[in-house]
C-alpha cells in the first residue's frame, strides 16, 4: 500500500514538474514574442486591441455577448471602421518610448466611455455623447436617484484603482529597445489616419454611415458607439448652409417689412406648462390598468386644441426640448446628442418667445421646482430673456416621491403668485420634475394603480410606480386649471410632455407607433376660436401659440408663421440658414449685430432679505438671523465663511459659531447642494456699542 502511494506520489511530482517546465517554456516563448511584436511589430500589437476593444464596447451597449458578435458579422465595414477609430488613437502612442503604458491609458479611456454608454443606456435610454461631459455638475446632484450608495462607491473604488494601476504602469512599463524614428512613425501614423478618414468617408458615401443621425439609438447601434461618439465630438453646432449668404437671408426675411411688428388681436397671460416625462398609459399596447391615470388630461384633450407633439428626444435631456420650444429652431441643426444649452447658449443670446413677447409688454418667470444649475438653467434663461427664474433654492416645498423628486403640485401657487407679480401680460414657463426617473423595479408602495399584461415584475412595478406619479400630476394639473378659471386675467395654459419616460420603448409599443411624440394641449380660461388640432413639432409650439394671436415679433417666429404649410425641404432650408446666421453666422437678418441682450435674471419673486441679527449670549454659541424669505436652501456666512446653519422659518434661520466680533461681515446665500450661489443679503455687521451687552452679561455669568 506504501509501495503504491509512492507510485502515485511520484507521479503526480512528474506531472507538476512537467506542467511547470511546460508554463515556463510557454512563457519564455510568449514573453519573447511580446518582445519582438512590442519592438517590431508594434501594429499587429494595435489592431488586436483596437478589434477587441470595439467587440467589447458593442457587447456592453447591446447588452449581450451575442449581439456584438452579430454586429461584427452583419455589418463587418461598420464594425472595422469603428475598430479603426480606435487604431488612430492609440496610433499617438508610436512616438512614446513607453508605449505600453499610452496603449493602456487610451484603451482604458475608451472602455470607461464604453461602460458609461453601457450604464446610460440601461438608465435613461439614450446613449453616451461628447455634450453629456459637459452634464458632470448636474448628473453629480442627481447620481443619488439612479444609483445605490453601494454602486457609487464601488464606481469610486474602481476608478480609483485604475488610476492607481495606471500611475504604478507608467513607471514600470518596459521602454522600446531601440531609438524612436519619429520622422517615419509620424508618416506611419498619418498614413494611419488617412486610412481610417478613407474608410469613413467611403462608408458614409456607399451609405452604409451617416454623418447626420436622425433617431439618436438607431443611429448608435447601426453605426457603432465609436463613430457616433467620436461623431459627437467633433461635429457640433449648426453647419453653414449650402448657398448661405446675405442675400439669401434677406430673401427669406423680406427686410421691407421686418421690423413690422403686428397688431396683437388679444393680449393674455401666457402658460407654457411642461410636464417631465409626462404620456398618456393608455396608448401602451397590451397593458391593462385598473384606472385610467390620466383621466383631466384626456377630458382636456378631448374639449380643447390638441394634437401629438415631435419631441427631440426620449428618455432624458429635457432642456432639448425646452430649446426648441423657447427658441423655435429644429434640433435636428445641430450636431448628434448636443445640448446647446451647455454650448451655444452658455455665452450667446438668442431669439427666444420671451424676447419676441416682450416687443408686445410681456413680463416673463421661469419656474422649476428643481435646482436652478440643472443643465446650466441658471445661465442659459438670462440669455433667453427670462426676467425672474424661481426654483427650489426660492420654495417651500415639504412633499416628494419615493425618488427624490419635488411634487408638482407646489407649482400651483408659484405659477399664481407669477402671474400677481406684475400688473402687466406675463409670460410663466413651468418646468415640472415629479415624473422624473428613475422607475424603482421594486418597493413595497401602495400603488393606487395596478398594471396587467406585463410579466416581468420589475417592468411591472416600474409601470405601477410611474402611473402613480402621472396620476398626481394630472390631478395638479386639474387643480392648476380650476385655480386659472378662477382667475380675473385671461390666460392661455399650454401643456404637453417634455419626452417619454425611460422605459425603453419601440413604437411598436405604442398605439401613435412613435417614441419621439408626445401629446399638447391648449387650454384657456376665455372662449377663443385662435386654434385647431394639429400635430406639429416641438420647435413649431411657439408659432402656433403667438400665431393665433396675430404675434409676430422675431424673425424665426415670423418665418415659421408664414412659411410652414410650404414645401418641407423649402421651409427646413429657410429655418436652418435663419438659425445659423442668429447663432453662428453674419448676422444679416438683424443688420449685422445680435438684437437680443441678456436680463439681469433675479432668483425668486421675492428678494431674500436679511434685518437683524442677535448675538449670542451664552456659551451655546447659538445665533438667530431675522429676516424674510429664507428657505432650507438659505445658508449663513461669517466673513465669507459657511457656517452650521438650521432652518426655523421663512423669517427665522440659526447658525453656531465662535464669538462674533464689531465689524463682522454676516451674510445669508442662497445656494443649492453643489454650492452655486445664486443670490447674497447685503452684509450685516454689528458695532462695539451693540455687542456690549453680549461682553456684559458674560462676565456676570462668570461671577454667579
Amino acid at each position: 500500500m506504501a509501495e503504491k502511494i509512492k507510485k502515485i506520489c511520484n507521479r503526480i511530482k512528474s506531472i507538476l514538474i512537467k506542467i511547470k517546465n511546460t508554463t515556463k517554456s510557454k512563457y519564455k516563448f510568449i514573453r519573447a514574442f511580446f518582445k519582438e511584436t512590442y519592438n517590431k511589430h508594434i501594429i499587429y500589437l494595435y489592431v488586436t486591441t483596437a478589434i477587441l476593444l470595439n467587440l467589447i464596447i458593442e457587447m456592453m451597449a447591446r447588452g449581450s455577448f451575442i449581439k456584438g458578435i452579430y454586429f461584427l458579422i452583419s455589418s463587418p465595414y461598420v464594425f472595422l471602421c469603428n475598430a479603426v477609430i480606435i487604431l488612430m488613437t492609440l496610433s499617438i502612442t508610436l512616438l512614446m518610448y513607453r508605449r505600453l503604458w499610452g496603449l493602456c491609458l487610451i484603451s482604458t479611456i475608451w472602455m470607461l466611455v464604453g461602460i458609461t454608454n453601457a450604464i446610460l443606456l440601461s438608465n435613461r435610454v439614450t446613449p453616451f455623447t461628447a455634450t453629456d461631459m459637459m452634464l458632470v455638475d448636474s448628473a453629480l446632484g442627481v447620481m443619488g436617484k439612479y444609483f445605490s450608495t453601494f454602486q457609487i462607491v464601488f464606481v469610486i473604488i474602481g476608478l480609483t484603482l485604475a488610476i492607481a494601476l495606471l500611475v504604478l504602469l507608467f513607471f514600470k512599463a518596459p521602454k522600446v529597445n531601440h531609438k524612436i524614428k519619429y520622422l517615419r512613425n509620424i508618416i506611419a501614423i498619418i498614413i494611419i489616419w488617412a486610412v481610417g478618414l478613407g474608410s469613413i468617408n467611403l462608408g458614409v458615401g456607399a451609405e452604409l454611415m451617416s454623418m447626420k443621425f436622425g433617431e439618436l439609438r438607431v443611429s448608435y447601434y447601426d453605426y457603432g458607439f465609436v463613430y457616433c461618439f467620436t461623431n459627437s465630438l467633433i461635429n457640433t453646432g449648426i453647419q453653414k448652409p449650402n448657398g448661405y449668404s446675405g442675400e439669401t437671408v434677406e430673401k427669406i426675411v423680406k427686410k421691407d417689412n421686418k421690423k413690422k411688428i403686428s397688431k396683437a388681436k388679444k393680449k393674455p397671460n401666457i402658460i407654457f406648462l411642461q410636464l417631465e416625462s409626462f404620456f398618456d398609459m393608455n396608448h401602451l399596447k397590451n397593458v391593462k390598468m385598473s384606472k385610467n391615470p390620466v383621466p383631466n388630461f384626456e377630458r382636456l384633450m378631448k374639449k380643447y386644441p390638441s394634437g401629438y407633439l415631435n419631441v427631440p428626444i426620449v428618455g432624458a435631456g429635457t432642456v432639448n426640448t425646452e430649446f426648441e420650444v423657447m427658441t423655435g429652431i429644429n434640433l435636428d441643426y445641430f450636431g448628434p446628442g448636443e445640448y446647446p444649452f451647455k454650448t451655444k447658449l452658455v455665452d450667446t443670446t438668442c431669439e427666444s418667445i420671451c424676447f419676441n413677447l416682450k416687443e408686445y409688454g410681456y413680463n416673463c418667470h421661469a419656474i422649476h421646482n428643481n435646482t436652478a444649475t440643472f443643465y446650466g438653467r441658471n445661465v442659459v434663461f438670462s440669455n433667453l430673456g427670462y426676467d425672474t427664474f424661481t426654483t427650489i433654492e426660492n420654495m417651500y416645498i415639504e412633499d416628494f416621491t419615493p425618488m427624490g423628486w419635488a411634487k408638482d403640485y407646489y407649482l400651483t401657487e408659484y405659477i399664481m403668485d407669477a402671474l400677481k407679480s406684475t400688473k402687466k401680460q406675463d409670460f410663466v414657463y413651468t418646468i415640472s420634475v415629479q415624473g422624473h426617473g428613475s422607475y424603482p423595479s421594486d418597493g413595497n408602495y401602495k400603488y393606487p394603480i395596478k398594471v396587467k399584461g406585463v410579466e416581468d415584475d420589475g417592468v411591472k412595478n416600474q409601470y405601477q410606480y410611474y402611473a402613480m406619479q402621472t396620476n398626481e400630476m394630472d390631478r395638479f394639473i386639474g387643480k392648476l386649471t380650476k385655480a386659472l378659471k378662477k382667475f380675473d386675467e385671461d390666460t392661455i395654459l399650454v401643456m404637453y410632455g417634455d419626452h417619454l419616460p425611460s422605459f425603453g420603448l419601440s413604437g411598436e409599443d405604442l398605439s401613435n407607433g412613435d417614441v419621439y411624440q408626445t401629446q399638447y394641449v391648449i387650454w384657456s380660461n376665455f372662449d377663443n376660436d385662435y386654434y385647431t388640432d394639429e400635430n406639429i413639432e416641438a420647435y413649431q409650439l411657439e408659432p402656433k401659440i403667438l400665431g393665433g394671436l396675430n404675434m409676430n415679433a422675431g424673425d424665426i417666429n415670423k418665418y415659421t408663421q408664414t412659411h410652414k404649410g410650404e414645401d418641407k425641404e423649402t421651409y427646413d432650408e429657410g429655418l436652418k440658414n435663419l438659425a445659423y446666421d442668429l447663432l453662428y453666422g453674419d448676422k444679416y437678418a438683424t443688420d449685422g449685430e445680435n438684437p437680443y441682450k441678456a436680463t439681469d435674471l433675479k432668483f425668486g419673486l421675492e428678494e431674500v432679505k436679511l434685518s437683524s441679527v442677535t448675538p449670542m449670549y451664552d456659551e451655546t454659541g447659538t445665533v438667530y438671523l431675522y429676516g424674510s424669505h429664507f428657505t432650507k436652501y438659505s445658508k449663513v456666512y461669517v466673513n465669507g465663511e459657511k457656517q452650521a446653519t438650521e432652518y426655523v422659518d421663512p423669517n427665522t434661520l440659526t447658525m453656531v459659531c465662535p464669538e462674533l466680533k464689531a465689524g463682522d461681515k454676516i451674510s445669508v446665500y442662497q445656494q443649492n447642494s453643489d454650492d452655486h450661489v445664486l443670490t447674497k443679503t447685503k452684509p450685516y455687521s454689528f458695532d462695539d456699542d451693540e455687542l456690549q451687552p453680549q461682553t456684559k452679561n458674560k462676565k456676570k455669568k462668570k461671577k454667579k
